[in-house]
């Protein structure tokens, strides 16, 4: 297990059990700059280059799957300039016990689990349970941003739960990091963009 005082020096892939209920953001990262949080990094592709691109912001990425945590992690550890962070958990879990009141500036959700399967929505992230974790975690004027391939779950879940959250819809903020055309510049994305597949973002602020 690493000592806390170990996290400036190692700054991803960072291990629930050594970590703090609630987190500081500032003994984490060393400094007070904006906490941007990424649910679900995959490749880590968004966390890389957001990271080199705007050194001034903290990037902390959640991520369940351990391959993929493991793949960004060390992608990061490589070629970020050290204002990024990783866990590999469970999101709603890791928010729930871990991510203190108003502490993110940008919630990013690019291309969650739709679980299309009827029997599994439950299962989906979007959904009217996560309106309070968003309202609890985001600073007054702070962002959510979400993007999808999934026509049904857009339909279904995310753009009525958002319309309906109490959060102001606010025109998409295309990352500085993403190539022409692209919503995000994931390796999904691109993955799904040579497969003609359609995208559906949405995004909305925290009132002040």
């Amino acid at each position: 297990m690493r000592a806390a005082s170990s996290f400036i020096i190692e700054p991803v892939g960072l291990s629930v059990e050594t970590l703090p209920r609630p987190l500081n953001f500032a003994q984490l990262f060393g400094n007070t700059n904006p906490v941007e949080l990424e649910i679900g990094f995959g490749k880590g592709t968004f966390l890389v280059e957001q990271s080199i691109l705007r050194p001034e912001i903290n990037f902390f990425g959640i991520e369940y799957a351990n391959w993929f945590f493991r793949y960004a992690s060390d992608r990061l550890r490589r070629r970020s300039p050290g204002n990024a962070r990783t866990v590999r958990a469970e999101a709603n879990f890791f928010i729930k016990e871990f991510i203190p009141d108003s502490s993110i500036s940008v919630l990013h959700i690019y291309f969650p689990d739709p679980w299309p399967k009827a029997r599994h929505h439950k299962r989906r992230l979007i959904q009217e349970s996560f309106v309070p974790v968003m309202h609890r975690i985001l600073r007054p004027g702070g962002r959510v941003q979400i993007v999808t391939d999934h026509q049904g779950y857009f339909e279904e879940n995310i753009d009525p739960v958002i319309r309906t959250s109490g959060l102001k819809i606010v025109d998409y903020n295309r990352p500085g990091s993403a190539s022409e055309g692209e919503f995000v510049g994931t390796n999904f994305e691109r993955k799904y963009r040579r497969e003609g597949r359609p995208f559906y973002a949405i995004a909305a602020m925290k009132p002040l």
